[in-house]
């Protein structure tokens, strides 16, 4: 059983953290995503697609959902799960802060959170598209965390950015992206509103590189390289721009 909760948090001058969260929506949906397997006595990848299918469920909390009142509220709900995956775009800071709509909260209370309400042992993925994201701790010694994997936009002293890239349909089959209006907001007068979006270029070049490998186990994600990722930025991004996470 697992869920998986995508964060998008648009603060200030961030206007692609919801849009990341939207598409990283769109591509578990589109790939219909296996959880990780508990045992390697599966039958058929079919029963385990079935049984995916019907155990998954999908969280997208942006705008003013993003709140860590509502995060509480889907770990209550389903407090029976096995695995749990967090994606989160948005504001952080050194330590493993990250700025939601209500509060800015530490690792620490996450950790806690999960701990105290959770009934299972639990393997937790964090995917994390914001500055010092490598900084987020590994915390194990709790009783209902079994494992803890992170994938990281950046290193633990340095910052992530948005970037422009080009609308593609295909990657919002199910939830359309936001196309704001930041042509005055940067002065890009030259850049078509309605064939433009603003994403983070972490995730926009990890969804990329998901779907050409046809990554459909979360597990396979974290053996991916950080720099693998970082490689195909300026292939890939239309025009990078200095914001900063």
């Amino acid at each position: 059983m697992m869920i998986t909760i995508f964060i998008g948090n648009n603060s200030k001058h961030l206007l692609g953290c919801e849009n990341d969260a939207i598409m990283f929506y769109n591509l578990f949906e589109t790939l219909q995503l296996n959880q990780p397997p508990e045992t390697s006595q599966q039958t058929s990848q079919q029963t385990s697609q079935q049984t995916s299918q019907q155990t998954n469920k999908k969280f997208l909390l942006i705008g003013k959902q993003a709140t860590t009142s509502n995060l509480e509220k889907i770990f209550k709900n389903n407090k029976s799960i096995k695995n749990l995956v967090i994606y989160f775009s948005g504001h952080g800071f050194f330590g493993g802060n990250l700025e939601f709509a209500d509060k800015i909260v530490n690792a620490l209370e996450i950790y806690e959170l999960i701990n105290d309400i959770f009934i299972n042992d639990l393997n937790i993925y964090f995917i994390l598209d914001c500055c010092y994201s490598g900084s987020y701790p590994l915390i194990k010694n709790f009783q209902r965390i079994k494992n803890v994997s992170i994938l990281a936009s950046c290193k633990n002293n340095e910052k992530s950015s948005e970037s422009i890239a080009i609308y593609n349909p295909q990657d919002f089959n199910f939830i359309k992206p936001n196309f704001t209006s930041y042509k005055s907001y940067f002065n890009l007068n030259n850049l078509n509103k309605e064939n433009n979006i603003i994403v983070g270029a972490f995730t926009y070049n990890l969804i990329k590189i998901i779907k050409q490998n046809n990554l459909i186990n979360i597990n396979s994600w974290f053996l991916v390289e950080n720099e693998k990722i970082w490689k195909t930025l300026e292939k890939s991004i239309y025009q990078k721009i200095t914001i900063i996470k």
